[in-house]
């Protein structure tokens, strides 16, 4: 009889813990797909059709140089890059903290950058300022992005970070992963970059794992010789060899997530253009 017992106790906790199990997962896919839902509403204001489709086509690798504006490549992607910029100026009424817009072609990545007054609040919050697991992409508070005047990248600061969540499914940051595979950096070989009055295509020279408090996310160079020397040492750590040239850099955009390995980091670091 006491053997019985312990076995229905035992069962019924099985079946408890089961129970609640399901109900956190179905809260979690709930939460999911209210973030989900609010960047699909927030795309189709600011005049995006879908994560692939209205992000621009990737140039063929010829045509992106790092000498000035032929970064832009040809003239059917610059026109595709001056509708990001309008995406921006459509949203930033209603979101004023918006600093841009980032995408990377053919991929799930095609998302609103804010912009606070630290790094922690976007960390677990949408661009409407409401909590949420998913949070948004965020600039590096201490970042130079004149956003205020649409001019974007102002030269004051090399270095921009984006940081974002290695969501599940590949939402936000989550994609990136797939960077440790040649194959796919063969595939989506830019990012880009707009703000309101410019924008940016951004050849990818390195992906590498680092430390969260190492070197890597320096934001000061004394000089362009520092700065070169940080883009040549990332180039050398990155995880595979990438042949893009350094010279016309004016800057480096760096997209960073976690790993779920402690304090490393996950980097996919991209030229800033001249002008």
């Amino acid at each position: 009889m006491e053997r019985n017992r312990l076995f229905q106790f035992f069962y019924l906790v099985v079946w408890a813990a089961f129970l609640v199990s399901c109900a956190v997962l179905g809260i979690r896919l709930m939460e999911l797909e209210e973030g989900d839902s609010f960047y699909r509403k927030m795309g189709k204001t600011a005049g995006s059709l879908s994560a692939v489709s209205s992000c621009p086509m990737q140039p063929a690798a010829a045509d992106v140089r790092p000498i000035g504006s032929g970064y832009f490549g040809l003239d059917a992607v610059t026109s595709e890059l001056s509708e990001l910029s309008l995406r921006v100026s459509r949203v930033s009424i209603e979101y004023p903290d918006i600093a841009a817009w980032l995408c990377i072609p053919g991929t799930s990545v095609d998302y609103p950058v804010m912009l606070g007054v630290d790094n922690q609040f976007y960390l677990d919050h949408l661009p409407d300022g409401k909590n949420h697991v998913l949070g948004s992409l965020f600039l590096d508070y201490r970042s130079h992005w004149n956003s205020l005047h649409g001019t974007g990248f102002d030269g004051n600061s090399p270095h921009l970070i984006v940081y974002g969540h290695s969501g599940s499914g590949g939402r936000m940051f989550g994609m990136l992963k797939q960077y440790e595979l040649q194959d796919f950096y063969r595939e989506h070989k830019v990012v880009i970059i707009a703000a309101p009055e410019a924008a940016y295509v951004c050849p990818i020279f390195s992906v590498r794992r680092v430390e969260a408090e190492g070197d890597a996310y320096l934001l000061e160079f004394e000089d362009n010789d520092a700065l070169m020397s940080y883009a040549c040492r990332a180039a050398e750590e990155s995880l595979y060899p990438i042949d893009v040239c350094l010279d016309h850099m004016a800057g480096i955009l760096t997209l960073s997530t976690c790993t779920g390995r402690g304090g490393q980091r996950l980097v996919v670091q991209a030229i800033l253009p001249q002008e």
